[in-house]
């Protein structure tokens, strides 16, 4: 079970519509995965990579297509924690792609903050504004503060913009948000959520 199967061959897809949109959220040790389909939440998990291969081998017999978050675009340090990301990135990528033929997509950080900010500007725009009078930023010509742009959209507010599409309320205290969403698989929500719009440019080379 700790693999996908059948490795060595194409994996058989009986759903060619690929009902399924799968986002997945990598990190060093864990991974964040949510699943839509027709635009609603299936499930949302936080999983150890050998859990993630587990996890995926059911949808990819249905029919899916992944979108897998690109390290490639960022300019960080060679930690041991981003070279870890990085050989699972790449892992994956082949596992899913060339021993199971399966659509994956690799797509850039900056093109997930960007849908968010143009799609959900009511709920963007007064916590990035928030943020620039917090820290001050201020053109300097004029002295007013800096117009809100997609850069300022972190992970906070991608969450906050997922709740309100998804009209996910807060949950009780001592609970979790519903479907199981919290750390990375809520970044994994928002990538499945762009995959499924449409409104995107995939970059993958």
């Amino acid at each position: 079970l700790g693999r996908i199967y059948p490795f060595g061959k194409k994996l058989y897809i009986r759903n060619m519509y690929h009902d399924f949109f799968i986002g997945v959220d990598p990190g060093n040790e864990k991974c964040g995965m949510t699943v839509l389909q027709r635009g609603c939440i299936i499930g949302a998990w936080n999983l150890e990579h050998p859990n993630f291969y587990r996890k995926i081998s059911y949808f990819l017999t249905l029919g899916c297509k992944i979108a897998i978050e690109d390290l490639k675009p960022y300019s960080v340090r060679l930690t041991p924690q981003v070279i870890d990301t990085a050989k699972f990135i790449g892992e994956c990528v082949y596992r899913l792609r060339i021993d199971c033929g399966a659509t994956v997509e690799m797509v850039n950080r900056s093109a997930v903050k960007k849908w968010v900010f143009d799609t959900f500007p009511e709920i963007c725009v007064p916590l990035i504004m928030k943020k620039i009078a917090k820290k001050g930023q201020r053109i300097a010509s004029t002295g007013e503060f800096r117009r809100p742009s997609f850069v300022y959209v972190d992970d906070k507010i991608i969450v906050e913009a997922m709740k309100f599409h998804y009209k996910i309320p807060k949950p009780p205290p001592g609970n979790g948000y519903m479907y199981g969403l919290k750390e990375h698989s809520w970044q994994a929500l928002a990538l499945a959520s762009l995959y499924y719009s449409g409104c995107h440019k995939f970059v993958t080379k």
